[in-house]
């Protein structure tokens, strides 16, 4: 037991620790202008309570110069009071900015530091979520700890004053709150863990609102009708976390407004004791309302206390999920320092993969090798795991068995950047930026973004140029129209063009082309294979592709079957073969034969 309340302890201070470096790093200057103004606001409210008991007393003695005196200083505290809560609100704002910048800053680090398999797990995107809307009450964690102290020293001053007049009156205040206070505590607690468990509905919820705004899910959307389908299904799920909702809300209102009852009879009995008090002239006016503000003061205060403790305790449970999401260190980007040739030999050695939380296997026992310079087509049905192979060539995952290697080296000897480095890539899933035209181009080699003749070449290679022949800004012109109202609008055809011009725009000796035809007219097709071909001389390329046609220059084709090689050779041996491969491609041309 004793072990167990140190080891809790041990992880408060260390979140409390946490949570003030990350406050501080975020804005040193507004981090100790809050401290300042909390703990300069701590005992303002008392002086004035105890200010206008003296000014209610004298009133009645008759005092005149002395409740003048007690009013001007009871004024002046008062307007410094509201002006401090006017500087508080001003720094509060100011300090939400530079923490939000901070906190997202540090989260979009280490989500881009993140493996692949991170974003395939659920669970992980769970995790990224609450740790996401967690990382957002950092905000509050400052002047959380302060106003806990402030509260407690509060509490210790209308303790104290409150049993100096009756102690049993403070001690029943203290007891009268006991009950309120752990209820309201387990139903935090309950809050919390109920938020946790409705995050997939939720989730759920926000995917099927999500798709009304979606430009790419509109067209199939109104083609095929299904608007009432998503309609009905946000529906449902929103009135199964509002049912639940309503039912613990009353639950919690019904129970918490009898508990409210109880803890305000120490108002009662202080007052009852006061007036009569008051008739018996041991005490004045201003001492009766004295005590019933002081009285209603240290509920209040503890009340506060007692929420401020219990609301650190959850976010405790929060700073230790985010402090495990900030400590996670990716596996595939801790790498070697070994840099790699332009253009190296690869080898996979009976490799097996399959992709976190899935049971079927991609690749087994797959072998094969790729020499320098070297045009290879890799070949295989959908889901065959031809993708796989250059996700694993990337690091972007590791084999759960067997080895691939770069010039007879373990891959995971290299600087994982330097291998990513030397590779030119189009990958099948080509991604739509919203950025000036150059600079998607120039993404695969940003420092050249300015590079008018380079841009011009790789342009005019892929038929980019002739998409913006017509264009005012020319490489100058936003895509997309999520910020800019001119935004140009482009076909799947083009943009996969735009993709390709950003491979070649690295300019490496190792081209990977993973379907880089896949949305172009047969014209354009034509063009891109004759010409990677004709410019990967002396180059090694690896081309990835549905269409066996546009295979047929390379050197060597790897035909990809049941998570291994099962064939491979030049284009008219393996016709020859007349195994798979041959099947294929005899299957695909006979379509275009009649």
């Amino acid at each position: 037991m004793v072990k167990k309340l140190w080891t809790q302890i041990g992880s408060i201070g260390n979140n409390v620790w946490f949570g003030l470096k990350i406050s501080f790093l975020a804005s040193r200057k507004y981090f100790f202008l809050k401290c300042l103004i909390l703990l300069s606001t701590t005992l303002l409210p008392l002086t004035t309570i105890w200010l206008w008991k003296e000014i209610l007393n004298r009133v009645i003695g008759g005092d005149v110069q002395t409740v003048i005196c007690y009013l001007v200083c009871y004024l002046l505290l008062t307007l410094v009071t509201y002006l401090l809560a006017k500087v508080n609100q001003y720094i509060s704002n100011r300090y939400n900015d530079e923490l939000l910048f901070y906190i997202d800053g540090v989260m979009i680090e280490k989500v881009s530091r993140m493996d692949l398999s991170f974003f395939d797990s659920a669970s992980m995107g769970d995790k990224v979520r609450q740790t996401r809307s967690n990382f957002g009450e950092m905000m509050n964690i400052t002047w959380m700890i302060f106003g806990i102290l402030s509260d407690c020293i509060n509490v210790l001053a209308a303790l104290i004053i409150v049993t100096t007049y009756r102690w049993w009156i403070g001690l029943a205040t203290v007891l009268l709150l006991i009950p309120y206070m752990r209820y309201n505590k387990k139903y935090s607690e309950r809050r919390y863990q109920l938020a946790k468990q409705q995050q997939r509905d939720q989730r759920r919820m926000n995917y099927y609102n999500g798709v009304f705004f979606d430009t790419n899910i509109q067209f199939e959307m109104k083609l095929n009708h299904t608007g009432s389908y998503f309609i009905q299904k946000y529906h449902e799920a929103w009135l199964k976390l509002y049912r639940i909702n309503k039912r613990e809300d009353i639950r919690y209102n019904s129970i918490n407004a009898g508990l409210s009852i109880l803890n305000i009879l120490s108002e009662l009995l202080v007052m009852a004791i006061s007036v009569v008090d008051v008739y018996a002239g041991h005490i004045g006016v201003g001492d009766l309302q004295y005590n019933l503000s002081m009285v209603s003061r240290l509920r209040e205060q503890i009340r506060a206390l007692m929420a401020g403790i219990n609301d650190f305790m959850m976010e405790n449970t929060m700073l230790n999920e985010m402090q495990e999401f900030v400590s996670m260190k990716p596996e595939y980007e801790k790498s070697g320092s070994r840099i790699p040739s332009a253009n190296p030999r690869v080898e996979f050695e009976h490799v097996s993969f399959r992709y976190p939380g899935t049971e079927q296997y991609v690749l087994k026992d797959c072998s094969f090798t790729i020499e320098p310079h070297e045009k290879v087509g890799l070949i295989g049905l959908n889901g065959a795991g031809k993708t796989t192979i250059v996700k694993l060539l990337f690091r972007f995952y590791d084999p759960e068995s067997g080895c691939i290697k770069l010039d007879g080296v373990d891959l995971k000897e290299y600087d994982i950047y330097a291998v990513r480095g030397i590779f030119g890539v189009l990958f099948q899933d080509y991604v739509r930026y919203s950025l000036p035209l150059r600079e998607i181009i120039a993404l695969s080699d940003f420092e050249q973004r300015y590079n008018e003749e380079k841009l011009r070449a790789v342009c005019d290679l892929t038929g980019v140029s002739d998409i913006i022949k017509d264009w005012e800004d020319g490489f100058d012109s936003v895509l997309g129209r999520n910020y800019v109202d001119n935004g140009k609008d482009l076909s799947g055809g083009q943009w996969q063009l735009v993709s390709l011009a950003r491979a070649y725009f690295k300019d490496c000796d190792y081209m990977i082309l993973d379907e880089p035809s896949a949305a172009l007219d047969p014209v354009s097709e034509d063009r891109i294979f004759e010409q990677l071909y004709r410019l990967s001389e002396g180059k090694s390329a690896v081309t990835i592709s549905h269409r066996l046609s546009n295979t047929t220059l390379a050197d060597r084709l790897l035909i990809l079957g049941d998570g291994h090689i099962i064939e491979q050779g030049p284009h008219e041996e393996l016709l020859k073969q007349n195994g798979e491969y041959a099947r294929l491609f005899r299957l695909q041309a006979s379509k275009y034969m009649g």
